[in-house]
């Protein structure tokens, strides 16, 4: 009697150990199923196909080993040997079909690939950041600053400067700004690839407000700088400053309504071009980056998707929107009525916002590796950053006629 108890104990012992594990995952996944993905009677069951085939696979060494052994030990009885097979080969499909359900559900949520047209171009560098102008791109990496033309050559500048946050290029003045913790460097638009500190107070966002006027956003702090000069001559002349209490993560000028946003952790903040602050809202997570068109606003914020704001009033912006289980926010531009989100291994997702308090997801170009970072052209087109294939693509968007949509 005592030994067939002994047996039991570690089956049981078993049980409430994976049960730790297995149990929270099992409610979460009643109380939150995944969609089901069309055309697929297995969506959100992989879970229990994968238990089943687990326990199945588990109990063949168990009985295996039950007849070549004797009954020693505290669990060698037949009945102990494969009741914990049993348990820890389902537990084990259990959690792999959970984590394959989550997968599925995530590619559900992104819509159905959408191919564009898009050229690509190899940068020797990790790219972080994008950021378009009038003659190409500029990409930020770990490496220092690529310039990418509209003839696709790439060439570098300031290959020794490390930790860039944020590049602006500035056409009529030849100049490139680069910011940086511990100041703002000046390069060439043109030329070769050194440049020089033309600001000694570090900062962490750019964006030109006029030819000859730039703010800085840095911790705590927002500053109206004067242009003067040209290339790696450019001067830089504050003249107004304001305390912003955070760290601003991102710009955006609004020429029409002469409104600079800042944008800084979870907080949208209206400013005049003299810095004075006419409105603000608090967002309900912390927002990465910030893209400002007409009387719309679109906020990445990460884990948390994608928020859509009214910004028509400056002293009243208003959230008309949120997307969620999209995955990864990591970046997002707005144009029209369609919003382009950077979506990791997502890919590029295409959402409608016309109806903001119901934003849809029209689907995701899922060929530009893993996208981390875009940038509106001039033109229309967007530039995508692959940060782990080491390559931009530019994109054209064309949502009708040329792209074609169905399961690739």
């Amino acid at each position: 009697m005592m030994k067939r108890m002994a047996g039991l104990c570690v089956p049981v012992l078993c049980t409430l150990l994976v049960a730790s594990d297995v149990a929270p995952a099992f409610a979460q996944a009643q109380a939150d199923p995944p969609p089901a993905t069309p055309g697929s009677d297995f969506s959100g069951h992989r879970r229990f196909l994968f238990s089943a085939l687990g326990a199945a696979i588990a109990l063949v060494p168990a009985l295996l080993m039950t007849r070549q052994q004797e009954e020693r030990g505290v669990c060698s009885s037949r009945t102990c040997t494969v009741s914990v097979g049993a348990i820890m080969g389902a537990s084990a499909g259990f959690l792999i079909g959970r984590d394959l359900d989550r997968a599925a559900a995530r590619r559900n949520a992104a819509g159905p690939s959408i191919r564009f047209p898009a050229s690509r171009v190899e940068l020797e560098l990790v790219p972080e950041e994008v950021a378009a102008y009038e003659g190409g791109a500029i990409v930020i990496g770990r490496e220092g600053i690529a310039m990418v033309g509209e003839d696709q050559s790439v060439r570098r500048r300031g290959g020794a400067i490390r930790g860039v946050a944020d590049v602006l290029a500035l056409p009529s003045r030849n100049a490139i700004l680069a910011a940086t913790a511990s100041g703002i460097y000046s390069f060439d638009l043109s030329g070769g690839e050194e440049g020089r500190v033309v600001l000694s107070e570090g900062g962490a966002t750019l964006e030109a407000i006029d030819e000859d006027q730039v703010v800085v956003g840095a911790p705590d702090l927002v500053r109206r700088l004067r242009l003067s000069g040209r290339g790696t001559l450019l001067e830089l002349a504050e003249e107004a400053r304001a305390q912003d209490g955070g760290f601003s993560t991102a710009l955006a000028f609004a020429p029409q309504a002469g409104i600079v946003w800042v944008l800084g952790a979870d907080r949208l903040v209206a400013r005049t071009t003299q810095l004075q602050e006419v409105g603000s809202i608090a967002l309900p997570a912390i927002g990465r980056s910030l893209s400002v068109s007409g009387s719309r606003a679109l906020v990445a914020a990460g884990g948390d998707g994608m928020f859509v704001l009214d910004v028509d009033q400056p002293s009243a912006p208003r959230l008309l929107g949120q997307v969620r289980g999209i995955g990864f926010a990591f970046d997002a531009v707005l144009k029209g009525n369609l919003a382009f989100v950077a979506s990791g291994r997502n890919g590029l997702l295409v959402v409608d916002v016309s109806d903001p308090a119901a934003p849809r997801v029209l689907g995701a170009e899922r060929n530009l590796g893993f996208v981390s970072s875009l940038a509106l052209a001039p033109d229309g087109r967007i530039y995508v950053a692959d940060r782990e294939g080491g390559r931009l693509f530019l994109v054209e968007p064309r949502m009708s006629g040329q792209a074609a949509s169905g399961g690739r």
